[in-house]
């Protein structure tokens, strides 16, 4: 006697579903060759990042004598940093003058942990040349540090602009956008030094803040005359936060400029005084 299963009737054999098969197989097709597109894409930036970020730290390692670290008095300049070690750094102008004339300078802030510059700075006279290449002429998207194209290339205005990219890796002037989202980030990174063949120029920030590229901050040629006070005002008035430092129309001012990332024609700009100068040999 055969048995019959509860309910009164056999068991039914279901139909495998070969549509579904084939459609997760053409999902995970079209999953790997987006995957694959989107690598070989993003390889080569990160790569153009590496290299570029590479060359430079290979260039602050050979070039910049960072002298005695712990040599360290009071400024006699009014505004006071109570530390002497940018004094004694020595930067090698000639061998970098070898690799590329166009070498102008090179900009340093005191902690290049925090704020990652420590770099050449370069003059071609125009505002492209270095957009996008480096020292050595190589193109990276990254660029180079350069000196606006208006100003005069030995720093004896009293108004500079210096440009560098934002970087989403932190090179360049990729990190500036730290003093806009730590109020406490200002107060342990107020200073950096440019350096010349002959001389060391100390500055303090005392204003930053966002502006677009047809901003009247984006001035120079000034005297120590009424309409520079009034780019200083502007400067003041426009600042993210209130320093407490008041340069006057005797003191040189140094911009440094780097896109947002959010709107093309916006800006970031960072400003600072010169508050001590020293004669290199």
């Amino acid at each position: 006697m055969s048995e019959i299963s509860e309910g009164g009737s056999s068991p039914k054999k279901k139909k495998r579903k070969k549509g579904g098969r084939a459609v997760t197989v053409i999902v995970l097709v079209v999953a790997v060759v987006v995957i694959v597109f989107s690598l070989s894409r993003l390889l080569p930036i990160l790569s153009d990042y590496h290299q570029s970020e590479q060359s430079y730290q290979d260039l602050a390692e050979q070039y910049v004598d960072r002298g005695d670290d712990s040599d360290t008095e009071e400024d006699g300049d009014g505004y006071g940093d109570g530390d002497e070690a940018w004094a004694s750094v020595v930067i090698d102008f000639d061998a970098l003058k070898q690799i590329n004339p166009d070498v102008i300078g090179w900009i340093r802030f005191d902690d290049t942990t925090a704020v990652a510059v420590d770099y050449p700075i370069l003059y071609a006279g125009d505002n492209d040349t270095y957009l996008r290449t480096d020292l050595y002429g190589a193109s990276h998207t990254a660029g180079s540090i350069f000196l606006e194209a208006a100003n005069t290339p030995d720093f004896s205005d009293y108004h500079n602009i210096i440009y560098g990219h934002n970087m989403r890796n932190g090179t360049m002037f990729g990190t500036l956008k730290q003093y806009r989202r730590d109020e406490d980030f200002y107060e342990s990174n107020q200073y950096f030094t440019i350096y010349t063949e002959s001389a060391a120029y100390r500055y303090r920030i005392f204003a930053y803040e966002v502006v677009t590229d047809d901003s009247a901050i984006y001035t120079v040629g000034y005297e120590p005359d009424d309409a520079y006070q009034e780019l200083i005002d502007l400067m003041l008035s426009l600042s993210l936060r209130d320093t407490g430092i008041v340069p006057d129309i005797t003191d040189r001012i140094v911009t440094l400029s780097t896109c947002t990332s959010v709107r093309d024609d916006e800006r970031f700009v960072v400003h600072a005084v010169c508050v001590d100068q020293r004669d290199t040999e």
